[in-house]
């Protein structure tokens, strides 16, 4: 098995082991860190590839929704909502 392989495996455990624990901080670094290859690329991928070329509008909205996202999974974590 290869790093890289080896590395997705992890990943993933440690997502669904805090998700289990109620922990969303994960997710929203997740959510940051594919923002960053879309960013060099331009190419982001929702329901098919969207090129920021093509489809401009539509590349930075999916940007800054994972952007937004991401921040506040790891927000609420720090911070939570009171109930």
């Amino acid at each position: 098995m290869t790093q890289a392989r080896s590395l997705n495996y992890l990943t993933f455990a440690a997502l669904m082991i805090a998700t289990a624990l109620g922990y969303q901080s994960l997710w929203g670094l997740l959510f940051l860190y594919w923002t960053i290859p879309n960013f060099r690329s331009g190419h982001a991928f929702l329901i098919s590839d969207v090129t920021r070329g093509e489809d401009p509008i539509l590349f930075w909205l999916i940007q800054i929704a994972w952007i937004v996202l991401g921040l506040m999974l790891v927000t609420l974590d720090f911070f939570p909502v009171p109930a």
